[in-house]
């Protein structure tokens, strides 16, 4: 085998194209689809469901930022080799919970 076959962007192209491959191959075992009347239509165990919309609450997204933003620096803390590195770690958490503090906060309306 070749050293060319080793680079990644050969073997990203190769695996791209087995995995297109596949799809299509897939795609032929599927079954067809078929237009049906109510297949769009909202169900809730056997009874009508009128449906609407919700109002998004984005508090979530705030709590699941926030962790991954400590995750990602305690794994770079934990991740580093001993010495200045995990100093480094500590000052790089200390400014990502200060940005992700300053976006929480700074984003509301103070009236």
């Amino acid at each position: 085998m070749s050293e060319t076959m080793f680079y990644p962007i050969v073997t990203f192209l190769i695996m791209l194209i087995i995995v297109y491959l596949l799809y299509l191959f897939a795609g032929t075992l599927s079954p067809k689809y078929s237009k049906a009347k109510y297949k769009l239509k909202p169900y809730a165990c056997g009874e009508e469901y009128p449906g609407g919309k919700t109002q998004q609450s984005y508090n979530f997204f705030h709590v699941a930022f926030f962790f991954t933003v400590l995750h990602v620096g305690a794994l770079l803390i934990a991740t580093a080799p001993t010495g200045n590195a995990a100093l480094l770690g500590c000052v790089l958490i200390g400014v990502m919970a200060l940005t992700a503090f300053a976006l929480f906060v700074g984003g509301k309306d103070h009236v």
